[in-house]
């Protein structure tokens, strides 16, 4: 990427609607020699008017005294406005995150940033000198989002000071181990058909020693017909008929027929997965993690509770009808 290209995350855009005098007013915040000149022809013209031809003697111009040197920190100075280093640091060290080619050590791209910013700043000026400031719906606008900085900035120095030991994490581990046991899993085949005398006429022949798999291949309507039931291992069954059938059985041993969400099953469990619990050293950082989070919002909330038992609150319910 070019670092012609930063000027992408800098740049501003405004749509100028306004023609006549209103556009060249706006020139003019920016070139004051417009306004000079501009004033210069109308006295002209007023001259003429009245039958003075002298040309119109232009005014001394005195030399202001040189300004004092920026001071050693001071990155720029227009005006009132002033940038120190420290400040150009704070506003661009985001700029790496969001461009991984942006060198902030690379005086040139630094001269383009700078820049950027000095436009910014001078759009600022004139937008201030507008009163586009003081408009209502800017200045709604800043005010929400003081709001919203505020509440942020509360809510992280509130989280910040919430820590979790490795103890604690080992003693929330050992008292909801079920949520850190993976589940258990269940490798199953089924056989589905449309009628119940259907199913009760396949129930018999399995009792009489016809193989499972073979008997799904050529009578069952579930898309699992064609790998002989077989379902592979699964976790949980979307439907709760099936589940419950299968919790009943011991690997190797069959269903009954029952009704499900989509006919008539019959199903065999071929083998079940245990569980097993998972390392407290394998999950201790992923656990400690969720419990600051947790703790935190927690905390939050606690503050906020704190805060309305303490506030005078008057509602008018009635406005809410």
């Amino acid at each position: 990427m070019k670092k012609k290209q930063l000027f992408i995350f800098f740049s501003i855009f405004i749509l100028l609607s306004t023609t006549g005098c209103d556009k060249f007013s706006f020139l003019e915040d920016y070139f004051p020699s417009l306004k000079k000149n501009k004033k210069e022809k109308v006295v002209q013209k007023e001259n003429i008017k009245s039958g003075q031809n002298e040309p119109v003697k232009k005014e001394t111009i005195v030399s202001a005294k040189p300004e004092a040197p920026l001071a050693k920190n001071v990155l720029v100075k227009m005006g009132d406005w002033t940038m120190t280093i420290e400040e150009f640091k704070e506003k661009t060290k985001g700029l790496k995150e969001v461009l991984p080619e942006y060198d902030e050590n690379d005086p040139e791209t630094k001269k383009l940033v700078l820049e950027e910013l000095i436009r910014q700043q001078l759009l600022v000026e004139a937008a201030k000198k507008r009163g586009i400031d003081k408009k209502e719906t800017v200045v709604a606008a800043i005010e929400e989002f003081k709001k919203t900085l505020l509440v942020r900035e509360l809510a992280v120095e509130i989280a910040e000071s919430i820590v979790v030991t490795d103890q604690e994490a080992k003693t929330f581990y050992d008292e909801n181990q079920e949520l850190f046991k993976e589940p258990d899993q269940w490798r199953i085949r089924e056989i589905l058909v449309d009628n119940e005398a259907r199913a009760k006429e396949l129930a018999v022949a399995l009792l009489q020693g016809a193989d499972f798999a073979q008997v799904a291949r050529e009578n069952s309507i579930a898309e699992t017909a064609s790998s002989g039931g077989d379902t592979g291992f699964v976790v949980e069954f979307e439907d709760p008929k099936i589940q419950n059938a299968v919790f009943t059985l011991e690997p190797g041993s069959a269903s009954n027929v029952f009704k499900g969400d989509k006919g008539y099953y019959i199903v065999k469990l071929e083998e079940k997965k245990q569980g097993i619990m998972q390392n407290f050293e394998d999950v201790k950082e992923e656990l400690k993690e969720g419990l600051v989070a947790m703790n935190q919002q927690q905390a939050i909330i606690d503050y906020v509770e704190t805060l309305r038992s303490e506030a005078n609150i008057e509602i008018n319910e009635d406005l809410l009808k």
